[in-house]
């Protein structure tokens, strides 16, 4: 005779357990209610996704898909895995799995209403990242109702749920660092104007250095030329190279831009931080094991993903809630690239 086995449910308990906390403190996690520091929320996500844990869901949720849309610009090889976008959709994925939901993945089209939201497949969508590209489709599932989360993104004016980094507070804490390290030729590496996550950490940056009394010449703020290159900021870096007068210090508005500068800085004959104090932004894996390892903003990335999920079923859940905006602090990771003036 076969005998069939009937898998066993996992329980909240099993979850607790495994992850080492209180049944309380996991169930606060999976409500999507605050006081669950990130530490002990990655260490519960991944005891969900290690036991294959399910919420138990309201009887309404049977009258859902059981499925959502993560819409992105481009699917390049940097949104995957030990990469910034990488980490933040794995925590997307793994929120969404503790709830009950399964992720569709898509390329955004321009000015295209995605299948998946004109065939009904999915009950709302998350939108990785800030374009203008982003921004139209966005508009667009904002009029149709559709329940829908800005996540690395927010678009002033609009009544949509948004979770942003708080990328201001970071740039002005990588000048405030330098200009405490005794830098006063402090230079930037800016990237493309199109994407406001980069102009936002520009801003927090000039007035950083406004408010701390650093004049930063046009010189020192070279055009963005390496977009879309491997080695972002390594032309930018080339051209400050080029100066009579080298500055001291440097920011760059990502780590992948302070990447291409480290390669640039290198083949100058130069080092760092005994030549030029580096500092870059989003706190990458790699971000640590550069020679040497680089001083940098993180950014909070699997708890922006799990938030953002959160966020999306708490929409499809409450339809009539009013649109938030909320904003996520970053902090300052100081490393060995950055060091006093002398």
């Amino acid at each position: 005779m076969t005998s069939i086995k009937i898998s066993k449910r996992v329980t909240i308990r099993e979850v607790a357990e495994e992850a080492g906390v209180s049944l309380s403190t996991v169930s606060l996690y999976t409500q999507g209610r605050d006081g669950v520091g990130e530490e002990t929320g990655q260490k519960i996500a991944d005891a969900i996704s290690r036991l294959g844990y399910v919420r138990r869901q309201r009887s309404k949720r049977s009258q859902k898909s059981g499925f959502f849309g993560l819409l992105m610009e481009n699917l390049s090889l940097s949104a995957f895995p030990e990469t910034l976008y990488g980490a933040i959709i794995r925590s997307i994925e793994t929120e969404a799995k503790s709830h009950g939901y399964s992720m569709v993945l898509s390329v955004i089209e321009e000015d295209v209403i995605p299948r998946m939201v004109e065939n009904n497949q999915v009950d709302g969508l998350i939108i990785l990242g800030g374009s203008p590209l982003n921004d139209a489709v966005a508009l667009r599932l904002a009029e149709r109702n559709t329940p829908l989360v800005l996540l690395d993104n927010h678009i002033p004016g609009a009544a949509i749920d948004s979770i942003v980094p708080d990328n201001e507070w970071g740039g002005y804490s990588a000048i405030r660092h330098l200009v405490e390290l005794g830098h006063r030729r402090i230079a930037i590496l800016q990237g493309p104007a199109k994407y406001k996550t980069l102009t936002d950490r520009l801003w927090g940056a000039k007035r950083a250095a406004h408010e701390l009394g650093i004049d930063i010449p046009s010189a020192y703020l070279p055009p963005a030329q390496s977009s879309g290159q491997p080695l972002k900021g390594y032309k930018e870096m080339r051209a400050l190279l080029e100066l009579s007068e080298l500055p001291t210090a440097l920011f760059a508005v990502s780590d992948k831009t302070a990447f291409g500068a480290l390669e640039a800085i290198r083949e100058a004959g130069l080092s760092v931080p005994e030549d030029i104090s580096l500092i870059g932004f989003d706190n990458e894996v790699r971000s640590e094991h550069t020679s040497p390892p680089l001083t940098t903003i993180h950014l909070p990335k699997r708890y922006l993903g799990s938030l953002a999920m959160r966020h999306l079923i708490a929409q499809i859940e409450n339809p009539s809630d009013r649109p938030v905006r909320i904003c996520v602090p970053t902090r300052l990771i100081e490393r060995s690239s950055t060091a006093p003036y002398s």
